[in-house]
């Protein structure tokens, strides 16, 4: 029997019932980490038990259950000793029998349809195409998703995107079923809407479950189980979970985890060293710091292959804040929560509607025309300095946050870049790192930290320089009792300091502490508009021959030898690139596809200047030989600029793998990274939004831009680099890891438009073979 076969066989013999999962003397160090955070641990699963699994934050609860995926190796390096087996085989052997949902479930989305994303684990266990559509459709009738298979998860909702990334493991019928704080970030009918599928799901097919959640609440009753770890990632407690809770109840509040029936903890009180610099309390108590009116926030993405896309996230919102006072923002997953923060600290830009901030004057600034001239300017267009003096951001992705080089210089970095007293600066940070429990990480790394104590930092930098109005996004998520109380504790000092203080949460227990609750409904879209838009003819050829149009041009450097020649041929690959544009037949016209083509062009401009300088330097300053230089570069770089953005990656990958029979490995992997590759302009964004909050963007000089575009770049890479180790998880948990072969879900038809589109290609390599024939 072939392993392939032996895979078939196993897995047929897990659809219908769970799996036993054991876990003997398992060890799991990080590189970088002197101690395990799993340490010689020993665990036993029976067949379709059901177990929730609690912890402190930083006990390794979602270390062990990449551990129990096998996955621990697949987005980090370390040292790892132990067995996990499930039903007697390794994890990862059969594929599709251990499904793993991430705790960002986000970050684990692999292609840019829903459908095509439940098929991505079917094309890795090779199940054939005409069997995928009606095993996606029941996967995503069964968690509840009834919008088209079409859809793009960036328009999903938080719970939406829950049940997106529950379908895609329950499609592979799993055996064992793993959930990593599948409702931290919803609210809470969602949350019950996500335990419920879980349940009847689990019910239904037998499934061996481990959940993890910091809150236990809502769990009690779908488990029969209650594993509980310690700091150390050793198990303190294991039974019935009601039994666990009665005889171990106070101890593992006391050591920071959710039990129920045990009241919340007060907010950790906390006297911070006033900064006589600081914006807070320079608004009087009760006056306005922050008023928003009518306003209306769109956000516009494309991706490529693909029209742009416009969401409407608020419409017609108002929200006063006031000094002293807090104010938490509700309501469901999608209603505009984070989008109304933004635009409320002039952070984005609202599409209608206005936005005022208070922007209260140092003793050094005095005199009615700076009080004036700093009223009629909206917050968004405040320089750097300005807007960080008054507004702090606390985002939901507190890795974006991130400036310092260490965790004491990230908190430092807002106080410093104000010109605030440095030694009293650092007496206030130290206080706010001693209070949320990174006292002991104030030389580390930042972006070593866990995402919990990522989040933590990022509240430390928001209000260390005294803020007068703070505005923090789902500042308690995958916060434990203990460092919950320091994060609800630093909030309310903030807004004892006089500071307004805006969050957005599904925390009952934030919500509680605040002044004022204001519920957000998602607004009613836009209709649809009844004409189609119609296709210009590039997008009605096929990625790969665009492709092939854009590589025939590689030997154009080789063939012109003047500028002549050079000009020749670039007329006629902007004339076939306008020709490609037109959007002939029935429906509305398409915006933006110059506009687009231009915007891809304008970074190649630097290149093409650099060239043309360098070749009229060594040419003996000869005008003809740089015009020569400049437009062979051109002529390389104008066809893939007409093209680049009607090439879908998704198909892309469909033709290499079927039409010219690549490896299946490397084109699933260069596809995912082209689709990554498109949210860099939004990690950017983040991070631009980021240094500009922190009074470190560079509002004026070339130079100080440039400097600063070579940080962020760094950034960027980082950012990409953990976006990566996430896709590269979520991808081996659904079967990516065994896959020697596998099929695919979409077609890769050849049509007439590819045909033309690849002579087109051709025929400017015909043309420029012309001209240097006849030009001389």
């Amino acid at each position: 029997m072939t392993r392939e076969a032996e895979h078939l066989d196993a897995r047929s013999s897990s659809v219908s019932s769970g799996l036993g999962v054991r876990v003997e003397d398992l060890t799991w160090r990080p590189f970088g980490r002197s101690r395990p955070v799993l340490d010689g641990l020993d665990l036993t699963l029976e067949p379709g038990e059901r177990v929730l699994l609690a912890g402190p934050s930083g006990s390794g609860k979602s270390t062990l259950l990449r551990g129990l995926a096998g996955l621990l190796l697949t987005a980090d390096a370390g040292d790892l000793s132990g067995t996990v087996t499930v039903g007697g085989h390794a994890p990862q052997e059969v594929p599709g029998s251990v499904g793993l949902v991430l705790q960002d479930p986000g970050a684990g989305t692999v292609a840019s349809s829903i459908g095509r994303d439940v098929a991505f684990g079917l094309e890795n266990v090779v199940l054939p195409r005409d069997g995928m559509p009606s095993r996606v459709t029941a996967a995503l009738r069964e968690v509840g998703l009834t919008m088209s298979p079409a859809s793009a998860p960036s328009t999903l909702s938080g719970g939406e995107s829950q049940r997106l990334a529950l379908a895609g493991a329950l499609v592979m019928e799993p055996a064992v079923l793993l959930l990593d704080e599948p409702t931290a970030m919803l609210d809470a009918d969602t949350a019950a809407d996500v335990r419920g599928v879980v349940a009847d799901v689990v019910e239904r097919r037998g499934l061996t479950l481990v959940v993890v959640e910091h809150r236990l609440d809502g769990w009690l009753d779908l488990v029969d189980r209650l594993v509980v770890l310690d700091a150390a990632g050793s198990v303190v407690a294991d039974g019935k979970p009601r039994a666990v809770l009665a005889t171990h109840g106070k101890s593992l509040a006391a050591q920071g985890i959710w039990v129920p029936g045990v009241p919340d903890p007060e907010p950790l009180p906390l006297d911070l060293e006033p900064s006589p610099q600081a914006a807070a309390g320079r608004v009087p108590e009760g006056r306005v710091v922050a008023a928003a009116s009518d306003v209306r926030v769109e956000h516009r993405s494309r991706r490529l292959g693909e029209r742009s896309r416009t969401t409407l996230a608020v419409d017609g919102a108002d929200l006063e804040v006031l000094a002293g006072r807090s104010v938490a923002l509700v309501g469901p997953s999608g209603a505009g929560k984070s989008s109304l923060m933004a635009a409320l600290g002039g952070l984005v830009e609202p599409s209608r509607g206005s936005v005022d901030v208070a922007l209260p004057l140092t003793p050094a600034e005095t005199g009615d025309r700076a009080a004036a001239r700093d009223r009629l300017v909206p917050p968004h267009e405040w320089s750097s300095l300005d807007l960080a003096r008054v507004v702090a951001w606390v985002p939901q992705r507190a890795a974006t946050a991130i400036v310092g080089r260490t965790v004491r210089d990230d908190v430092l970095t807002t106080s410093l870049a104000l010109g605030q007293d440095p030694g009293a600066a650092g007496r206030r940070a130290d206080a706010l790192l001693t209070a949320l429990g990174l006292a002991h990480l104030a030389q580390a790394d930042p972006r070593q930290l866990s995402g919990g104590e990522q989040r933590r930092l990022a509240m430390a930098s928001a209000v260390a320089h005294g803020p007068a109005l703070v505005l923090a996004d789902e500042p308690t998520v995958g916060q434990d009792r203990l460092t919950w109380a320091a994060v609800s504790g630093v909030l309310a000092a903030a807004r004892d300091e006089g500071a307004a203080v805006v969050v957005t949460t599904h925390d009952p227990g934030v919500v509680d502490d605040a002044d004022r609750v204001i519920r957000l409904e998602a607004p009613t879209p836009p209709p649809p508009d009844p004409e189609p838009e119609r296709h210009p003819l590039l997008a009605r050829a096929g990625p790969l021959a665009l492709l092939g149009a854009a590589l025939c041009v590689l030997p154009l450097p080789a063939l012109l030898e003047t500028w002549r020649q050079g000009l020749a041929v670039l007329v006629v690959e902007v004339v076939l690139g306008l020709v490609g544009l037109l959007a002939p037949g029935r429906g509305r016209a398409p915006e933006g596809r110059l506009r687009g083509v231009l915007a891809r062009l304008a970074p190649a401009a630097l290149a093409v200047v650099g060239v043309a300088w360098s070749a009229w330097l060594l040419g003996g300053r000869d005008l003809e030989v740089a015009a020569g230089a400049a437009l062979r570069v051109l002529c390389l770089l104008v066809p893939s600029a007409f093209v680049v953005g009607f090439i879908d990656p998704e198909g892309l990958g469909d033709h290499l793998a079927q039409r010219l029979r690549l490896p299946a490995r490397p084109v699933v992997a260069a596809t995912a990274a082209l689709q990554r590759l498109q949210s860099f302009d939004t990690l950017w964004g983040e991070l631009m939004t980021t240094r500009r909050v922190r009074g470190i963007r560079a509002d004026r000089g070339a130079l100080a831009r440039g400097r600063e575009a070579v940080v962020v770049t760094g950034g960027l890479l980082v950012g990409a680099l953990g976006q990566a180790s996430a896709l590269a998880l979520a991808m081996d948990a659904r079967g990516f890891a065994e896959a020697r072969r596998r099929t695919w879900a979409g077609p890769a038809p050849w049509r007439l438009p590819d045909t033309l589109a690849l002579g087109a290609g051709l025929l400017v390599v015909a043309a420029a073979v012309a001209a240097r024939l006849t030009l001389p």
